[in-house]
C-alpha cells in the first residue's frame, strides 16, 4: 500500500476480511511494521503481514507428512490408494515417493523399486546419496533419506520380490537401520520372517558400496563394480538387488537377486524395498 499525500485504500483490513469470510477461511491479523520510509513527497510504503489460518476446497490443511505412515494417518481414505505421494523426510525438504498404501494396512514409504530395465542403477555414490529415478516405475529413494526415515522411529522393512515366471515372495525384517554418510550408511536388519530365505543376514553391519567408492570387505576388488551394481556388499552378497537388470531369469550374480529365495543366482523380474514404523 503506497500512500501520497493521502491514503489509497484506508480501508485494506476491512477489505480483506470481507474478501476471506466470502472465501470461508479464518484469518487474523499478525503483525504490520514499517518496511521503509522515504522522505521524498511525503512517500510512505507501508508493509503489512497477514496470518490466514482455515480451510479450503472443504479440505483441512494438514502438517507436512514425514513419510507414507504419516500420510495414511493424517487421512485414512488414502488406504488402499497406492500411489506417488510427496513426502518432508526432515520437515521442510519435498520429496516425490511411491507409497504402498495397501500392504498389511499400508502406510509404507518405498525405497528401492524395479518395475523393468528402463533405469540405469549402475550409479555413481552422489547419486545413491541423493536417490535417483521415477517412483511411479523404477527408483531408489537416497541413502540420506533412507537414514533420516530409520534413525529415531524403529521400522520394519518390508522386501517384495517377483520370478520371471511370475512366483511372489517376500521378506520382513522387524530391525532396520541404515547410518549417516560418516559411516558410509551402513546397514542394521535383523527379525527376519517369510517366504524368500534371510538374504540380508550376508550384508548386516556391511557399509554401501558404489562403483567410485569401495567399502565392502572383498580384498582388492569393488563388488559393485564386480556385480555391476551399488549396495552393502561383504565379500561380496547374498543379495544383488541393485544389479544390472535383464529380461530374463538368467542365473548370473551380477544382476537383481535373492540367493536364498531358491539357493541361486537367478534374476528377478521385480523387486520393491518399504519401511514402516514398527508402532503403526
Amino acid at each position: 500500500m503506497y500512500c501520497n499525500g493521502h491514503d489509497i485504500s484506508p480501508h485494506i483490513q476491512g477489505m480483506l476480511e470481507k474478501f476471506f469470510k466470502t472465501k470461508k477461511v479464518l484469518w487474523k491479523p499478525s503483525k504490520s511494521h514499517i518496511k521503509s520510509m522515504i522522505p521524498v513527497d511525503l512517500k510512505v510504503e507501508v508493509l503489512s503481514t497477514y496470518e490466514m489460518k482455515g480451510v479450503t476446497d472443504k479440505h483441512r490443511i494438514s502438517r507436512k507428512a514425514k513419510d507414507c505412515s504419516g500420510i495414511l494417518n493424517a487421512n485414512p481414505k488414502r488406504k488402499r490408494k497406492d500411489g506417488v505421494y510427496v513426502i518432508y523426510p526432515d520437515g521442510h525438504t519435498r520429496k516425490e515417493v511411491f507409497c504402498d498404501m495397501t500392504t498389511e494396512g499400508g502406510g509404507w514409504t518405498v525405497i528401492q523399486r524395479r518395475k523393468d530395465g528402463s533405469t540405469d542403477f549402475y550409479r555413481t555414490w552422489k547419486e545413491y546419496k541423493h536417490g535417483f529415478g521415477d517412483p511411479s516405475k523404477n527408483y531408489w529413494i537416497g541413502n540420506d533419506v533412507i537414514n533420516i526415515l530409520t534413525n529415531g522411529t524403529p521400522q520394519l522393512l518390508r522386501v517384495d520380490l517377483q520370478r520371471f515366471n511370475g512366483e511372489k515372495g517376500y521378506a520382513k525384517y522387524s530391525r532396520f537401520s541404515v547410518d549417516n554418510e560418516s559411516n558410509k550408511y551402513k546397514l542394521n536388519v535383523s527379525g527376519f520372517s517369510g517366504t524368500i530365505g534371510d538374504a540380508l543376514k550376508y550384508q548386516n553391519n556391511m557399509k554401501f558400496t558404489t562403483k567410485d567408492q569401495d567399502n565392502d570387505r572383498h580384498g582388492g576388488n569393488n563388488c559393485a563394480q564386480a556385480f555391476h551394481g551399488a549396495w552393502w556388499y561383504d565379500a561380496c552378497h547374498g543379495s544383488n538387488l541393485n544389479g544390472l537388470y535383464t529380461g530374463s531369469a538368467v542365473i548370473s550374480s551380477e544382476h537383481p537377486v535373492w540367493y536364498y529365495w531358491k539357493g541361486k543366482h537367478e534374476a528377478l523380474k521385480r523387486t520393491q524395498m518399504m519401511i514402516r514404523p514398527k508402532n503403526k
